[in-house]
């Protein structure tokens, strides 16, 4: 993996996977995530700067979204509280 320290970057589209960034700032960034490696941001600071998933990553959040809409929306949000360190809900049970 690749690391990048201390470093600032404006109003570019960066490929974020295989990259470790430390202490770094992006003013006015895309970073753009593919699901192809590992990536970590530390200590960074994000300034009018989005993400946009593309490649495998983004059919993992086309899956999600469909789980979501097609009647999985407890399984999703059970995803989405374990990301945040939460304990998920119990499920309801089924009728």
């Amino acid at each position: 993996m690749q690391a990048i320290e201390n470093q600032t970057f404006t109003k570019q589209r960066i490929e974020i996977d295989d990259t470790q960034f430390t202490n770094c700032t992006f003013d006015g960034c895309i970073l753009i995530y593919s699901g192809t490696g590992g990536t970590a941001l530390n200590g960074c600071h994000l300034n009018d700067t989005g993400f946009a998933f593309e490649g495998s990553a983004a059919k993992t959040l086309e899956l999600l979204t469909a789980m979501y809409q097609g009647g999985f929306r407890e399984l999703v949000e059970a995803t989405i509280a374990g990301i945040r360190g939460e304990q998920p809900a119990p499920a309801a049970p089924q009728a």
